[in-house]
């Protein structure tokens, strides 16, 4: 069986040195104007458009080199390995699990004859994806077994 690989790594690596550059120029410019305009005491809208516009340029600088976490998903006949952000980035093996609930944004994995539960939290992918999941998962319960229902 193949294995499902869904990736959100981000950008390229040429986008983001384009974005930091982009980002760095946008934020050496609106402080030039923000320190202009408050030297001279001037605290009128070309001021705070400028303090707006270094506030963004710094989150533009910061998500393209620190905060891109890149998330992940991987399903194949032996595991599921999630690394989406906000949940528990443990592997799932599919000898242990005795059944699956399939939800809208979700999928609950019975594990050891029902005694534990996994959620798998499927909101944060895009809706494209979600299906592809979905299917793939009902594939290897019918593959392996396993009943599945939805909620």
């Amino acid at each position: 069986m193949n294995e499902l690989i869904i990736n959100y790594s981000g950008v390229s690596k040429n986008k983001k040195v384009v974005n930091v550059i982009v980002g760095a120029y946008l934020a050496g410019f609106t402080l030039y104007f923000s320190i202009i305009e408050g030297i001279s005491s001037r605290y009128g809208g070309l001021f705070f458009c400028a303090l707006v516009g270094f506030a963004l340029a710094v989150i533009l600088i910061l998500s393209n080199t620190l905060w891109v976490s890149g998330t992940s998903l991987i399903i194949d006949s032996n595991i599921i390995k999630p690394n989406l952000s906000g949940q528990n980035k443990g592997t799932i093996d599919w000898t242990s699990v005795s059944s699956v609930n399939i939800g809208v944004s979700y999928v609950v994995f019975s594990i050891n004859g029902g005694q534990k539960q996994r959620k798998l939290d499927l909101s944060v992918l895009i809706y494209d994806d979600v299906k592809t999941v979905k299917g793939k998962i009902i594939e290897i319960c019918e593959y392996k077994n396993i009943p599945y229902h939805n909620d």
